[in-house]
């Protein structure tokens, strides 16, 4: 069996980051939370396993 595929989002500019951290500041909405939080951490090279468990959700979740 290989290696599982990771996937990350695009760059995102200083500009973007900046508008991702603020939505994770501001948000009522958790949906918007979380995905800012995703964008972000996937933004930073990070493996969906490591958001899946900083958010308590499934792996599969982070990467749908």
């Amino acid at each position: 069996m290989g290696r599982r595929p990771e996937v990350f989002v695009r760059q995102v500019s200083m500009a973007e980051g900046q508008r991702w951290q603020r939505t994770t500041r501001t948000a009522k909405d958790a949906v918007k939370l979380r995905r800012a939080i995703v964008v972000l951490m996937s933004a930073q090279g990070q493996p969906a396993p490591d958001f899946a468990r900083l958010l308590k959700t499934s792996e599969t979740m982070c990467v749908t």
